[in-house]
């Protein structure tokens, strides 16, 4: 008599294995897959204080555009998601002349659960309804500034004072412009490294130590390109101009997140 052993059980059972395994591993490492495992990474990063988030958008027609209205709006997404995961405020406004601002979105960020995970499945509802909101308000807000210039260097004293607002968080402040200014101080024409240098340092500017500050679009324009060097200018001016805040992070670029 012949025996015969079937293989196909075994082998079935190492195949489900294999495909456990990366299940398993997850979730020994406490990392879950896809947007909530994205959102545990943030969580992860959120400085010890809730954050204060405060966006700005000026009221040019650069930023009335509408693709680069869309990349200022994914841009500002992001800081709604990493605001909701680590819990804070936010705040998003136009401005223009004068630095007269326009309210685009103003509230308190926060998510009920009785865990990590529980809060951080709320988390992309509450963006998508914020994202809304700021979405609608957005180029209807730019439409009530006043009309005759831009002051870009002027919003640092609205940072200032949002931080002595909220002194228990921690300020995480963005300036979508392209950089173009023409009130306190005027951006018109390229400039060496030394004379944008020089010039950042004629500007008062408030003490925005242990913060977080970006200015995204520079050179980002609806009309004609602005030339390189023109853009290597601005760039130098402004991160200057934030390096003299004191503030613990900067960024100054082109492009978003």
């Amino acid at each position: 008599m012949t025996f015969s052993v079937s293989r196909q059980p075994h082998a079935a059972g190492i195949l489900a294995t294999l495909v456990a395994l990366p299940l398993i591993l997850a979730g020994c490492s406490g990392q879950a897959p896809g947007e909530l495992g994205q959102l545990q990474s943030i969580l992860a990063a959120c400085p010890d204080q809730p954050v204060n988030v405060y966006d700005a958008v000026d009221g040019t027609g650069t930023s009335q555009d509408d693709t680069i209205a869309s990349e200022h709006l994914r841009s500002i997404e992001v800081d709604v998601e990493r605001a909701a995961v680590c819990g804070g405020h936010v705040t998003i406004v136009a401005f223009g002349t004068n630095s007269v601002t326009a309210p685009i979105y103003d509230g308190d960020l926060a998510t009920e659960g009785a865990t990590d995970l529980a809060k951080l499945r709320r988390v992309p509802g509450l963006v998508d309804d914020v994202m809304a909101e700021v979405t609608k308000n957005y180029k209807p807000a730019i439409a009530t500034l006043p009309a005759g210039g831009t002051d870009v260097t002027g919003l640092l004293r609205l940072l200032g004072e949002a931080r002595v607002l909220r002194p228990d968080m921690l300020l995480q402040a963005t300036i979508y412009t392209d950089g173009l200014t023409n009130q306190g101080i005027v951006l018109d024409h390229p400039m060496t490294d030394a004379e944008a240098t020089a010039l950042a340092d004629t500007v008062a500017v408030p003490d925005l130590s242990g913060a977080s500050l970006a200015v995204v679009g520079i050179g980002r324009v609806a009309g004609d390109p602005v030339s390189s060097d023109f853009i290597a200018g601005m760039k130098t001016f402004y991160t200057r101009l934030l390096e003299r805040t004191g503030a613990d992070q900067i960024r100054v670029m082109t492009d978003g997140h």
